[in-house]
Parts: C-alpha cells; sequence; structure tokens
C-alpha cells in the first residue's frame, strides 16, 4: 500500500484540487491518503467532513504549525504504523497527472537501492522547474550556482540541475526537490524522521545527504509527471518565508558541511541584499525587517559552536 502524506496549511482549495488529482488519477496499487493539517486558523469553504469521508481520507490535526519537515514526519509516522510500503510525500499545491504515482512506485520496486523517486514537475504555466540536484550541494555549489552568479557558471549550474541529460529516460541524481517524492519503507526507516530544526527549506539539501548515508540511490522519472503552483503555500507570508529560508540554508551551511563562519558571512550578506531589494517593493518585507535579522542573525551566532560535532548535533534535531 502507498501511503500518500499531504500537508496543508491554510491553502484548503489548493488540497482539495490535490486529493481529486489522486482520486482521479489513482495508482494500480491500494493507497491511503494522509492529510496533515498544520494547524490552520481558517476553516475551508466546503464541507470539511463529508470531503474526509468521501475519499477516505486519514485526518491529523497538528495543534500547533510545526513546520513542513514536523508537519511531514507526523504523516510519515502513520504511515509507518498503518505498514505502507511506500511513502509519498506530496505539498498540497500539487496536482497528479494519469499514471505519475503508480510510475514512482514502480521505479522503487525495481531496485531496493532505490529509496526515493522524484518526478517531473511542471509549473502552472507549462514550464518544467529544476526538479533534480545531480551532486551535493557544498559551499561551491552555495555560491556558484545557488546564486545570480548562476548566470556566469552557466556550465556548473547545467550539471548541478541536471539540465544535460536527456528527458526521455530516468537517471540517478543527489537529490529531488521536496514538494513531491515518494520512498520505500525500508529508506523511511534509515531517513526519518525528518530533520526537524528548520521550518521551511533546504530540505531537499539535507535528505540527499542523509540518502547517501543511509546508502541509499535516488532515481528522477521525467515520465512521472505532476503540476505544482510553486510557492502557493507561501505567496500571503513571502517575508516570513524568505527569513525562514534564510535561516535553513545558514543552518545547512554550518551543521551539514561544517562551513566556518567566515565562509558563510558573504553569502549571508547577499541574501541581506536580496532582502533589502524586496524592501522597496513589498510593504511585508519593510514590516519584518527586524524579525528577518533577529532570525538569521541568531541562527549565524551559532556558527563554529558545533564544529566536530556534527554528528551529535544533527541526531538531536532529527530524532522525535
Amino acid at each position: 500500500m502507498i501511503g500518500i502524506v499531504i500537508l496543508n496549511f491554510e491553502n484548503w482549495l489548493d488540497t482539495k484540487r490535490c486529493i481529486e488529482s489522486i482520486r482521479e488519477n489513482p495508482p494500480q496499487e491500494a493507497y491511503r491518503i494522509i492529510l496533515v493539517d498544520n494547524a490552520s486558523v481558517g476553516q475551508p469553504p466546503y464541507d470539511l467532513a463529508d470531503f474526509v469521508e468521501e475519499h477516505s481520507v486519514l485526518l491529523i490535526r497538528n495543534k500547533q504549525n510545526l513546520g513542513y519537515n514536523a508537519g511531514n514526519n507526523v504523516g510519515i509516522v502513520r504511515a509507518q504504523e498503518i505498514h505502507c510500503e511506500f511513502i509519498l510525500i506530496s505539498n498540497n499545491d500539487v496536482q497528479f497527472t494519469p499514471g505519475s504515482i503508480q510510475r514512482l512506485c514502480d521505479d522503487l520496486k525495481k531496485d531496493p537501492g532505490t529509496g526515493i523517486a522524484g518526478p517531473k514537475i511542471v509549473g502552472p504555466k507549462g514550464q518544467v522547474q529544476s526538479c533534480n540536484l545531480c551532486r551535493k550541494t557544498g559551499m561551491k555549489e552555495k555560491y556558484l550556482v545557488r546564486t545570480r552568479a548562476s548566470v556566469i557558471f552557466r556550465k556548473s549550474r547545467r550539471t548541478y540541475f541536471g539540465l544535460d541529460h536527456d528527458e526521455k529516460s530516468s537517471f540517478f541524481v543527489y537529490a529531488v526537490l521536496g514538494c513531491c517524492f515518494m520512498m520505500s519503507a525500508a529508506c523511511a526507516k534509515k531517513i526519518a524522521p525528518l530533520d526537524e530544526y528548520p521550518f521551511l527549506y533546504e530540505e531537499e539539501l539535507m535528505l540527499g545527504i542523509r540518502m547517501e548515508q543511509a546508502g541509499f540511490r535516488t532515481v528522477y522519472d521525467p515520465k512521472a509527471v505532476v503540476m505544482h503552483i510553486h510557492g502557493a503555500s507561501t505567496n500571503r507570508q513571502r517575508a516570513f518565508s524568505f527569513a525562514h529560508n534564510v535561516r535553513s540554508e545558514i543552518y545547512y551551511c554550518r551543521a551539514y558541511l561544517e562551513a566556518e563562519k567566515w565562509q558563510i558571512c558573504p553569502l549571508y550578506a547577499y541574501r541581506v541584499l536580496l532582502y533589502l531589494i524586496r524592501c522597496m517593493k513589498y510593504r511585508d518585507f519593510r514590516r519584518n525587517w527586524r524579525y528577518f535579522i533577529s532570525l538569521t542573525k541568531h541562527e549565524l551566532s551559532k556558527a563554529n559552536s558545533h564544529k566536530g560535532t556534527s554528528s551529535g548535533h544533527l541526531e538531536r534535531n532529527t530524532g522525535r
């Protein structure tokens, strides 16, 4: 059985469309939808109890917003409890196309050494999103391909995101995007729970490292296609999302890459500049300036404090 974990926060209409797309394009395998609501304040514009019953959804309502990884961990644990052989993690703003879920499942069935399978992700205007990270994201990649420097280092960007691969067939990657992927129960047993320290973002970078440590491979299947309304869950809180993106980036660099403070500071300065540019256009960025600085500077101050004890530090943040 496939356990399909969908994390919801406020965007009930997106969640409804996501679940309906599963019902319209179901896998051949038996499946169970596990809907985890991260303490939404607003109520859905439809009868949630009727909808849950109609679609046989297992609904879990968290008492507080735990963030992305911690929220998904709740669903993963439930999927494990009901003995799912495969666990699909999906944003609520994802919609599935015919055969997409089954293809991911088949990819995992082919090879026990493959622990995660990811789909091709298509945006609302038909654009294919950069779905893959084809090598580990070190500090070099952070500077050369995950900033505007990528305009200069185009070859490095192409190989990093797998843009040099033939999209007609599957290939192994270091990591796939966190918005939609399927993992085997054996893999989930080794890599879950996901690191709960970050509230949002950088989850795929961390997951790639944990997959490597666990000895599992990740495959990208371009014939499994999903639609993604990118950012629908965070567009109304852009400054908040940006702040947590930067905080998670600093955490990843210091805890997973063991980067020193002097290595992170130029990258942080670049992110601060981007924030200031957005302040000129968006009121919520101006209003949340102090929050952004407080949150990110506090994280930066922790750099070097765990040097040489990274493994223990990560264990404390990934345990429940």
